[in-house]
């Protein structure tokens, strides 16, 4: 149970707040070869390499655009260099732009633009993404379609400053764009170009430090923690000093039963994010200071590492499960679902439920089913859904709780019981009135009795 939770937990990290410089310049040359995080910040390597190569009027736009971001006017920047955009070198200020919007950019717009502020100056991986039609384009928002588009010439030109420069802008884009997508086929479409792009580059070696965090998570999830560490170093010894790559670091060292390193990064870990106020991320790593001590073989203190995590983040399903598996060792099985279920009422929201209402609740109970991938671990939680359920007066909430207990009856093997499970779902959402965030009708046809 603990590799596939710390697994899952590891995905989350790859979009987190908060980055800063902690090392100077050329501390490690091998590892800044492509420069280190805190110059990326106002394209100074770009400008750099672009002196050797781009025609002067575009190096002095790129310049003067380097000067407006260290001044905090990004928006000035992307309109200095969109003055140069039909000149002579206009290939590199497309390269330019794409970089300066991916590094400082506010808000995403519905996927379709980008919009730069003056005097705001994000954190390397937490933007805001709005999604509402009400929200009106602005003149200066920053097309996403044609950055990536206006990379496609430069990605080919036969100098290979260039395309190597504009392979890493092109990353960062599809990075975002696959967070903050105009549908699902940008996702996927960003999502394969941007480890494409990854994993080029990483073998040119020209990763850049936030590149190589990017690609050690792609190495985290396809291969192993062995594999990522590398790439976690480099990007740390390049500057991007962002907490995720601690706690990364932490639960590389747990899978390799290096606990006493697990249970330092962990703590260096909390007292990040802690100061970031991001009490999720703390919970994440309160649970790996559980496994560690788990590891151990004592119980007690993991248990207590668990109860952290969750006055951190109550919803946090893996430390639920991984205490819930210790009190069923202990005790009882019952006694797990007793816990569980007393631990489901932040699950299921408070008050009337609207449709986004409904669709938490759905995602929520969602992320227990996602982490009860062993066999116990989905008993306890399929019973735990279904402890006193005829008291709950919300017939959606009572659809949505005997549905995820239907999916876990599969997981189980008992594929009759989850039928009938599904069968009551469908019941309850009809009561409610309200349309369901899943689709009862395709699960019943997969269930039915042969």
């Amino acid at each position: 149970m603990r590799a596939t939770i710390l697994l899952l937990v590891l995905c989350s990290s790859l979009s987190l707040p908060g980055c800063k410089r902690t090392v100077a310049p050329g501390n490690r040359q091998d590892a800044v070869a492509m420069g280190d995080w805190y110059s990326w910040r106002d394209l100074t390597p770009l400008v750099e390499v672009a002196e050797a190569h781009a025609p002067e009027p575009a190096v002095r736009a790129m310049k003067d655009a380097s000067k407006l971001v260290r001044d905090g006017k990004a928006a000035s920047a992307d309109r200095r260099l969109a003055e140069a955009s039909s000149g002579a070198g206009r290939q590199w200020i497309s390269v330019a732009r794409a970089d300066l919007a991916a590094l400082h950019f506010s808000m995403c717009i519905r996927g379709v633009a980008w919009r730069l502020v003056d005097g705001e100056e994000p954190s390397a991986t937490d933007r805001e993404m709005d999604f509402s039609e009400d929200t009106k384009v602005e003149p200066g928002d920053v097309s996403v379609l044609a950055l990536l588009t206006n990379l496609d010439e430069p990605l080919g030109s036969e100098d290979e400053a260039l395309s190597v420069q504009a392979r890493i802008a092109r990353a960062r884009v599809a990075a975002f764009s696959q967070r903050c997508p105009a549908n699902d086929d940008v996702a996927e479409m960003s999502a394969s170009t941007l480890e494409s792009d990854l994993a080029t580059l990483a073998a040119e070696g020209h990763l850049t430090p936030d590149l190589a965090y990017l690609w050690a998570g792609v190495q985290m999830n396809r291969f192993s923690g062995t594999a990522a560490r590398p790439f976690l170093l480099q990007a740390r010894d390049g500057g991007f000093d962002h907490p995720a790559v601690t706690f990364m670091l932490a639960v590389i060292a747990l899978e390799e039963e290096k606990l006493d390193e697990a249970e330092t990064l962990a703590g260096e870990a909390i007292e990040r994010y802690t100061t970031l106020e991001d009490p999720q991320n703390v919970g994440e790593a309160w649970f790996v200071r559980g496994e560690v001590a788990r590891a151990r073989k004592d119980n007690k203190l993991a248990k207590a590492h668990y109860a952290k995590a969750l006055t951190s983040n109550p919803l946090h399903a893996p430390s639920i499960l991984a205490t819930a598996t210790l009190i069923a060792e202990a005790s009882t099985p019952d006694d797990a679902v007793d816990y569980v279920a007393s631990r489901m009422a932040p699950f299921m929201l408070e008050g009337p439920l609207d449709g986004e209402g409904v669709r938490q609740v759905g995602m929520n109970l969602e992320t227990i089913v996602f982490m009860a991938t062993e066999p116990l671990a989905a008993q306890i939680s399929r019973d735990a859904m279904l402890t006193s359920i005829d008291s709950e007066p919300d017939p959606m909430r009572r659809g949505l709780r005997y549905f995820f207990a239907a999916t876990l009856d599969v997981r189980l093997g008992e594929y009759e019981v989850a039928h009938g499970h599904g069968v009551l779902a469908k019941e309850e959402f009809a009561e409610s009135g309200a349309p369901p965030p899943v689709d009862i009708e395709q699960f019943l046809q997969r269930v039915a009795p042969r």
